[in-house]
């Protein structure tokens, strides 16, 4: 979280920095409404309920410690020591399912095949996730171009009736274009790239869960299942 906030002021603080004159002539409301507004509009008409929802969800965690194997040593000791011990508020929804399956009494052999689809089900929905966000950076440029055209059309149409601002208009029409390049750029693809690491590191936590949850099914000692995770944690 503190190289998140860190990285976003240092890149805010280059752009503000490098602007010529003042900086409210590239941050114009109707350029802000086309490109961020609009933006937030493609990803809702591109995207599937199920889908925002994990994007949000993706974000929220950004900004809270990273989700590790050692979270969740406890919950595993209790289902080492008896497969149908409560867990904790914060256990893992593999742990959770698994657990549930347990209750249920279901065979062995339907466990391995249940909490392998319930593995997959978790790793390609944050995968989902990233590549909306990640497709989702083509549009602030497409929509800063739109806006910036909207603009010129805007700067002809009044071309005989103010001649002597058409410096400034056409300035003001391109900050669409600087504001949808910055948006992409600065703010969308770098958190595509973190978003992509976190999940390479969930998925490792989810497979370690995964296994764990398998050594418990075959019913292996607690001194091997402790041994297993106290090596994935160091």
């Amino acid at each position: 979280m503190k190289t998140l906030l860190i990285g976003f002021l240092m890149l805010a603080g280059i752009i503000i920095s490098s602007l010529e004159g003042s900086a409210k002539i590239y941050f114009q409301f109707r350029s802000f409404a086309v490109v961020v507004l609009g933006t937030i509009a493609v990803l809702i008409f591109s995207s599937e309920g199920a889908v925002l929802k994990m994007v949000l969800e993706l974000f929220k965690k950004l900004f809270k410690s990273e989700e590790v194997l050692e979270d969740h040593l406890n919950d595993i000791q209790r289902l080492s020591q008896n497969k149908n011990s409560v867990l904790s508020k914060n256990a893992h929804p593999l742990l959770r399912y698994a657990s549930e399956l347990w209750e249920k009494g279901v065979d062995p052999e339907l466990f391995i095949v249940l909490i392998s689809q319930k593995r997959n089900d978790l790793v390609s929905r944050g995968i989902d996730a990233i590549l909306t966000v990640r497709s989702l950076g083509k549009y602030p440029p497409a929509l800063g171009m739109t806006g910036t055209v909207m603009g010129i059309v805007s700067v002809f149409n009044s071309l005989d009736k103010n001649k002597s601002a058409i410096g400034a208009n056409l300035a003001v029409a391109m900050t669409a274009t600087f504001m949808g390049l910055v948006l992409a750029n600065f703010v969308i693809a770098p958190l595509a790239d973190r978003l992509s690491v976190r999940q390479i590191r969930q998925e490792r936590l989810i497979q370690g869960l995964y296994e764990v949850a398998l050594l418990i099914n075959r019913g292996e000692a607690v001194v091997l299942i402790e041994g297993e995770v106290h090596d994935r944690v160091a």
